[in-house]
């Protein structure tokens, strides 16, 4: 998962991150950088799950179709 940097980090390769990089961790090593308070949290996150958020655009309707659908019940009849 990709975190910001709140502080300079080697990591295990030896490669030194600056504060702000964006880099791609496991979860083992983001709690520990998590835990030294070295992963900056989004403003308003009280959570350290990293989540995705899709969204789907709403469904356009057609008005000329509003009604029942094909599974509706027969309209009631009058029976004589």
């Amino acid at each position: 998962m990709h975190v910001r940097l709140s502080a300079s980090w080697t990591d295990p390769r030896g490669t030194v991150w600056a504060v702000g990089d964006t880099v791609d961790v496991d979860a083992v090593t983001l709690a520990e950088l998590e835990e030294k308070g070295m992963v900056e949290q989004p403003a308003g996150s009280g959570s350290t799950e990293t989540t995705t958020t899709t969204t789907t655009p709403p469904k356009k309707t057609d008005p000329s179709k509003i009604g029942p659908g094909p599974s509706a019940p027969p309209a009631d009849t009058e029976s004589d």
